[in-house]
């Protein structure tokens, strides 16, 4: 599905899709640290806390929720940018707001519901305090944009494909389409300054380090940057 058509499935608006006029550059605030556990990497520096953050954030979406939703990686990853900018929200919250206000699919037979568009995505932030759009890899938000979002301290929801996320092959007729959310936390440079990748929190793997995924940059284009329905929510200012 081209981009243009897609995003209109899913409910954006011309005012909830920034393109390049509407971006400035994003001054870093966050403070570097240098690091040697990121996988694969003698020394590198990282920013955003990310190994720190995935021991607080929710990295179990679903079942703990009234409805018995799992389909909630959206819900899971708002809940989880209003932990880091320091509220105290739930996943369960979140998707009950969801589920009472009719943004998010309240019942299928796989999921058991709680699946979220992007314009679903962006009012839910809204009734959370925090405004945000959206940005897509071909027009503006590639990892270059990315990383300086995250190292200027806002939010970033990252709609993936997420098979490729791991490095699996995703079933027939799926390799370009973007259906699981999760939180971007935190970005790796080389000690060089430039970008190797970055870290997630992701809600549906549910291991002890699922908080803490470290995604290479040639990984990140896998399953982000060369997906054509792929897409960032990102906030409007600065929420760390």
């Amino acid at each position: 599905m081209e981009i243009k058509e897609y995003l209109e499935s899913e409910g954006v608006t011309e005012a909830q899709l920034w393109d390049a006029s509407e971006i400035q550059d994003v001054p870093s605030s966050l403070e570097p640290e240098l690091r040697t556990d990121v996988p694969g990497m003698e020394k590198a520096i990282v920013y955003g806390d990310p190994i720190a953050l995935g021991d607080i954030l929710d990295i179990h979406q679903g079942y703990d929720n009234p409805y018995g939703a799992i389909g909630t990686c959206g819900e899971t990853t708002i809940a989880n940018l209003c932990t880091i900018a320091g509220m105290e929200i739930t996943e369960p919250e979140v998707v009950a707001y969801a589920m009472e206000n009719g943004l998010c699919e309240e019942y299928d037979p796989i999921y058991k519901g709680g699946s979220t568009s992007i314009s679903q995505q962006i009012s839910i932030l809204k009734h959370f305090h925090l405004e945000a759009h959206c940005e897509v890899p071909s027009e503006t938000a590639d990892p270059d944009r990315l990383a300086a979002l995250i190292e200027g301290g806002y939010g970033v929801l990252l709609c993936i494909n997420y098979p490729l996320l791991y490095g699996r092959v995703p079933k027939e007729g799926t390799e370009d389409t973007a259906r699981h959310a999760v939180c971007l936390t935190g970005t790796v440079r080389h000690m060089d300054g430039s970008l190797a990748g970055f870290y997630i929190c992701d809600s549906w793997y549910q291991n002890e380090d699922s908080g803490r995924v470290f995604v290479p940059l040639d990984r990140m284009n896998a399953c982000y940057t060369n997906i054509s329905e792929a897409n960032a929510v990102i906030t409007d200012n600065p929420i760390r």
